[in-house]
């Protein structure tokens, strides 16, 4: 009997990618999406003729009990803020066989630290082996953390093996049938286009590691088989299946001087000249500035690396003409 995997978020930018990485590598599988409405599942039919869909929402219970039930591998990559369907989706795993896996989407916002202030470095680096249990215990505050926890807690509570995937800065072209955009760097490319001027929360010192959308995507392909092999393979599951993925690290100060850069040689900006903003003033383009381009998320993925995970997906500077160019076409400039 093959696999089943149930997977949410199919009709979005990393869920779409994964849909996309997953079916590829393994036509076997029996995958099944949550989607909202009949046009989103008649979109991942025509792009997957073996899917199956199920209309539903995050917020419909039952829906996503009775799936979560019938699946193997449950990916979540619809929202890594939701934690009612955290609790339906591992209740309904818990309802299951018992031997279904669950595989979360989470996010490096977590790590979010402008304690030295807006625009300025930290030297704190987390590694997802070595720092492990100071990773799980972050403040309650922290972005995502409450979800997280729901996902470690309820695992426990309900004895369902689980993993985290803890992307940073995603970027690339998606290649999922609906949505191609990621966020942050393409947010403040729209914002530099539409100022028509380059600038940075505060110095633009501040460093993020960044991971291309496919080598995300392959995170969850890696999790996922490791899921099917007897006892999980060997991923580890539970409290410390947490799984940063990054490819390289960056300061926003670089990626503002180069998308300003090649905006000014396409004849979009009249100067690669960028600014300094205080907060006050870059919450004008972008009510998230300081949490998007302010602070500091620096990870390294050492426990996906462990499971041969390595990525190979364009750097994000080898990606940012494409971003800008369409940002661009989006705007009609």
């Amino acid at each position: 009997m093959s696999p089943r995997v149930f997977i949410t978020g199919a009709t979005g930018y990393v869920g779409g990618q994964t849909a996309v990485t997953l079916i590829a590598a393994h036509p076997e599988y029996d995958v099944v999406a949550l989607v909202r409405d009949q046009e989103q599942a008649d979109k991942l039919k025509s792009r997957f003729p073996n899917i199956s869909t199920v209309i539903g929402t995050l917020d419909d219970d039952a829906v996503l009990k009775e799936e979560a039930a019938k699946a193997d591998v449950v990916l979540q990559t619809a929202s890594s803020d939701h934690v009612p369907a955290v609790n339906s989706l591992l209740a309904g795993l818990a309802s299951g066989t018992g031997r279904g896996r669950y595989i979360h989407i989470s996010g490096t916002g977590v790590l979010n630290d402008m304690s030295t202030g807006p625009g300025n470095p930290t030297s704190k680096i987390y590694d997802d082996v070595k720092d492990i249990h100071e990773i799980i215990n972050l403040p309650a505050e922290a972005l995502h953390r409450n979800v997280d926890d729901a996902v470690i807690t309820g695992g426990m509570r309900l004895n369902i093996p689980t993993a985290i995937v803890c992307p940073p800065t995603i970027y690339g072209v998606g290649e999922g049938p609906i949505k191609k955009r990621s966020m942050q760097v393409p947010f403040l490319t729209e914002a530099i286009l539409n100022r028509g001027k380059g600038f940075t929360v505060g110095k633009g010192e501040n460093l993020w590691d960044y991971c291309h959308v496919s080598d995300v995507a392959k995170a969850f392909l890696v999790l996922t088989e490791e899921a099917l092999k007897p006892n999980g393979g060997t991923a580890t599951w539970g409290p410390e299946g947490y799984y940063f993925a990054e490819a390289g690290e960056f300061s926003w100060k670089g990626v503002s001087e180069k998308v300003t850069q090649i905006a000014h040689e396409t004849g979009k900006l009249a100067t690669a000249d960028i600014e300094t903003l205080a907060v006050e003033d870059a919450i004008k383009f972008h009510p998230w500035a300081p949490v998007l381009w302010g602070g500091n998320c620096r990870s390294r993925a050492s426990r996906l690396r462990a499971l041969g995970w390595k990525p190979e997906g364009p750097s994000l500077w080898e990606a940012i003409p494409s971003i800008v160019e369409f940002e661009i076409r989006a705007l009609g400039l």
